[in-house]
């Protein structure tokens, strides 16, 4: 059986006297990096401070990252959104390596062509893909290598395996009849490492994951500052998936604050042990398009922001900029309102400093929270909306505020719209068709604005 019965395309080929790679890598490497949306280049910065936000046991880690911008000539708004290139774990990456015998080649510079007697049509080197570099830059910086595989990929590897029952268990997996267990099979076994260590004996060649692996996506971040603050300020959480990985950015990211909090240890520097400030560690990003998430133009325009955890992010960016410009500029402004939660007011309650002194001076108007682990009945932000219903739908219906909701699009921002449209049938005597409709025109005149992820 031929690697072309299986659409093979690739060779590789390593040569370590390869000239100019280090330049070739700085340089041409960031062009195969996969953008989507973006609105500048890739810009390459440091880390200069990062803050612990939350601390205690039953919370997410939460972080806030200041990024230099100092030597940059793009101009963001409170509201935009910045991709950060990620690297996958090194561990993982180094253990893939075991696997497929290629630590011997993972630093020795490559070159990768399309294989002379291909039987695909018209192939071309996947985009995100270098033509030359190494193997260690490419799994850590370009491929996804926690991607469902497809089934052309599994049916690809029965060429690789040498135990019988391995083999069978591949093809039942790629047939119609194999549906249900290939289900099972890629919620048990999330990784490439994974997925290569249940077939003990299948030994690809690296051609064949080159062929396959979509690429390493950038994460999307809101901004969590003002740009009159001439730097860069982003919230994230440590996620921990249902298999007990750490998230691919955030995890990477969170391994920066760790490594600084050692490099700081051993400087036997002092710092606030929740802040740490002056860092090496370099983060790529670059800005996203601009969308419509964004503070009115006309200054009076009232606000309503619902951001449950990091979803008030942007909303901290939105009121430090309202207070620097009142403080600098003496512009006045209409009414802000904020629904924020959280699962406890000691220990996960973001920018609770910040927000309180917003409040007393002003820049806030009122701030609505809950915290859904201190009392036996769970509240949430949408149970706050109902619970100042009548407050809330007259500033939307009379008064023409805009509102913004940042965070889970899974199950929050859809409970927050039927909390809203629920209040207009209770406080405005609306029909549920009418109040839906209300909403959708709230939608389509950009009162209702949302910054929403899976």
């Amino acid at each position: 059986m031929s690697t072309n019965e299986f659409g093979g395309y690739l060779s590789i080929s390593f040569n370590d006297t390869a000239n100019n790679l280090t330049t070739f890598t700085n340089g041409e490497f960031l062009k195969h990096r996969f953008l989507p949306f973006a609105n500048s280049p890739i810009y390459n910065t440091t880390i200069t401070k990062i803050k612990q936000l939350t601390k205690g046991e039953d919370v997410k880690s939460v972080y806030d990252v200041t990024l230099g911008i100092q030597d940059h000539d793009y101009e963001f708004e409170p509201g935009d959104t910045i991709g950060i290139l990620p690297c996958n774990d090194k561990h993982e990456v180094e253990q893939l390596f075991d696997r497929l015998n290629l630590k011997s080649v993972m630093t020795v510079p490559y070159t990768i062509c399309i294989l002379n007697n291909t039987t695909k049509k018209k192939p071309v080197i996947p985009p995100h893909i270098p033509v030359c570099g190494t193997l260690q830059d490419l799994f850590l910086n370009h491929l996804d290598i926690r991607s469902v595989p497809k089934k052309l990929f599994l049916r690809s590897l029965t060429r690789y395996t040498t135990v019988k029952e391995e083999f069978e268990k591949l093809q039942f997996l790629c047939s119609p009849n194999g549906s249900e267990e290939y289900k099972e099979f890629i919620i048990n076994n999330r990784t490439l490492l994974d997925q290569l260590s249940s077939f003990p004996s299948c030994q690809p060649p690296v051609e064949r994951l080159l062929e396959n692996l979509p690429p390493l996506q950038p994460r999307p971040y809101s901004i969590s500052c003002s740009p009159l603050l001439k730097e860069l300020h982003i919230t994230f959480s440590v996620i921990t998936t249902e298999w007990g990985a750490k998230g691919v950015c955030s995890g990477w990211l969170e391994s920066l604050t760790t490594d600084l909090e050692s490099q700081l240890s051993q400087m036997r520097i002092t710092h606030d042990q929740s802040e740490s400030s002056q860092t090496d560690k370099n983060v790529q990003f670059y800005y996203r398009k601009i969308n419509n998430f964004r503070l009115p133009t006309d200054p009076m325009t009232p606000i309503i922001m619902i951001g449950p955890g990091t979803g008030v992010a942007p909303f901290v960016g939105f009121l430090q900029h309202r207070y620097l410009l009142n403080k600098e500029k003496n512009i006045k402004f209409g009414c802000s309102w904020l629904f924020y939660g959280c699962r406890y007011s000691k220990r996960d309650f973001l920018y609770k400093k910040e927000m309180e002194e917003y409040l007393q001076m002003g820049t806030l108007t009122r701030l609505f929270t809950c915290f859904s682990r201190e009392s036996s009945e769970q509240v949430y932000v949408q149970d706050l909306i109902k619970q100042h219903g009548k407050d809330f739908v007259n500033k939307i219906v009379h008064e023409n505020a805009i509102v913004y909701v940042c965070g889970d699009a899974t199950n929050m921002a859809k409970d927050v719209r039927k909390a809203i449209v629920s209040c207009l049938v209770d406080f405005e005597k609306l029909s549920e068709i009418e109040a839906e409709n209300f909403m959708k025109n709230l939608e389509q005149s950009k009162r209702y604005i949302q910054d929403v992820w899976i």
